[in-house]
Formats: structure tokens, C-alpha cells, sequence
């Protein structure tokens, strides 16, 4: 089965009947998930993570190959979407997952499940007191964050829980000029991602250390929990860089606000 890219997300749970077209469930291996879909409009699954493999029957991401469901998904990423092609299709998927396997029937029939998300209860009941995100979770978060035009105008179900907002503000941090463009505020991992404008105006390269980079929030600084940084500022030139922070320092839930003013501390290389 070809699979290619598509960018949504949906929440989806074992067993569970709602009214809402967001559907939000806990991961149940040894539950099927029914979903149902529809010709007007994509449904998207989103998984806590990287999903390893898909395997279906009556899906297919060609629709000339005539198949009840078309799916798309992007290798490697947390998500999949699917859309009925006719009016009764009934398709299933094998999602693996974390060396699990998760069953999915789709039906064209019923309201639309516009978005379906998994998240893992274990990890839930952590995350209320002490976040802890894995390194592949933390760079799906600066992921989304970049591409978060695209997602809101293309496929909106993605980014309807992200926060966003534009502070624009500038300040310095020794010689580099630091500007806090943009700040996206995701709640589930209780995260702080943020596309920053580093700027040198010396005539000489300034090197940084990237994993020392700090957003302080009045008195209290957050380290950072990843950065794509390269640790160099090119003589006159300035560089974009995404950062996240998650949770307090000693590891609570901080449920930061987006109206909070950030700063953010960058160390330099003598």
C-alpha cells in the first residue's frame, strides 16, 4: 500500500460513542476503533508519536486505484488522515505504534469524525505532575510549530487546541539581539515552543550554546528542552531558531500563559 502526505489530526479512543465530530481516546490494543468517515471532508488519527507502519484493506493513497478509502500519510509522522470515496465504504487499518498494534474500521456511515486522537493514560496521569516529553515528541513540537500556517489554512483540526501569538518584542542578550517572533502554546504537553530571531551586528561570527539557551518568565528560567540552534551568528547576519521549554524547572506543570513577557537568555562562546 503507497502512502503519501497528509497533515491532520485527530483523537480517538477505545469504545467510546460521542456527539462531537473530535474524538479523543485513551491507546487500548486490544480494542477496534470504529471511525467513521466521509466523501466531503478528511478525518485525521493522530498518535502520541511516530507511527512505525500502517497496513490496510480497502485503502489505498492512489484513488485512480479505486478503493473505498483514500489515505495519506507522511513516513515518520504522528498522524494519517483518511476519506471515504463513495457513499457504505467500509475500509480497516493496522496501526503500529511503539511495537503495538492498534485496529481501526472505518465506515462511511453516520456523522463524520472530523479528527480522532490517542493519547496514552499512563503518560497523561505523569504529565499532570511532572512533564516529561521523549526527544522524538519535542521535534514533532517544533515541526508543527513551523509549519503551523500551512496546518491552520490547509487542515485545521491539526492546530485547533494550539495557542498562538505574535509578541514581535525585541531585547539583547549580551551582543546578540534576541526578537521573540512568534509563541505557540501546547497544552496537552504543556509546552512552549518559540521561533526566535537571533541577530548579530558585530563584524565578527559569534558562537552559542544551544542547549543553554533560557526563557525566563519574571523571576523563574526555563531552560531549554530542545532547540534546532546551530551554536553559530555569522558576522552581520541574523539566524531563525525554534526552542521549546516544558513544564517548571523542577518538573510541575507550569500551564505558562501566552500573555506572560518572555526573555530569552542566549550564552556566548568567549
Amino acid at each position: 500500500m503507497e502512502l503519501r502526505s497528509l497533515i491532520l489530526m485527530l483523537g480517538f479512543g477505545a469504545g467510546l460513542v460521542q456527539a462531537s465530530p473530535i474524538k479523543r481516546y485513551p491507546l487500548d490494543d486490544r480494542a477496534v476503533y470504529t471511525v467513521s468517515v466521509g466523501t466531503d471532508a478528511p478525518t485525521t488519527i493522530l498518535f502520541p508519536g511516530a507511527l512505525t507502519a500502517l497496513d490496510g484493506a480497502g485503502v489505498s493513497g492512489q484513488p485512480e486505484d479505486a478503493p473505498s478509502v483514500l489515505i495519506s500519510h507522511q513516513p515518520g509522522a504522528p498522524f494519517f488522515s483518511v476519506r471515504a470515496l463513495k457513499l457504505g465504504a467500509t475500509a480497516a487499518v493496522n496501526v503500529v505504534y511503539q511495537d503495538r498494534v492498534y485496529a481501526l474500521a472505518f465506515t462511511a456511515a453516520g456523522e463524520v469524525d472530523r479528527t480522532v486522537t490517542f493519547h496514552d493514560p499512563a503518560n497523561t496521569l505523569v504529565a499532570e505532575t511532572k512533564p516529561r516529553l521523549s526527544t522524538e515528541r519535542l521535534i514533532s513540537l517544533l515541526d508543527r510549530a513551523r509549519h503551523f500556517a500551512l496546518l491552520a489554512e490547509q487542515y485545521p483540526g491539526v492546530v485547533q487546541q494550539v495557542e498562538r501569538s505574535a509578541p514581535k518584542s525585541t531585547h539583547r542578550s549580551g551582543v546578540i539581539e534576541v526578537t521573540v517572533d512568534e509563541v505557540w502554546r501546547f497544552g496537552d504537553e504543556d509546552a512552549l515552543v518559540f521561533r526566535l530571531k537571533l541577530g548579530n551586528r558585530t563584524p565578527l561570527a559569534v558562537r552559542y550554546t544551544p542547549a543553554r539557551l533560557v526563557v525566563q518568565v519574571g523571576e523563574t528560567r526555563f531552560p531549554a528542552a530542545i532547540t534546532d540552534g546551530t551554536g553559530l551568528l555569522p558576522a552581520g547576519r541574523a539566524a531563525i531558531v525554534y526552542l521549546a521549554i516544558v513544564g517548571h524547572p523542577d518538573g510541575s506543570v507550569a500551564a505558562l500563559s501566552l500573555k506572560n513577557t518572555f526573555t530569552v537568555n542566549v550564552p556566548v562562546l568567549e
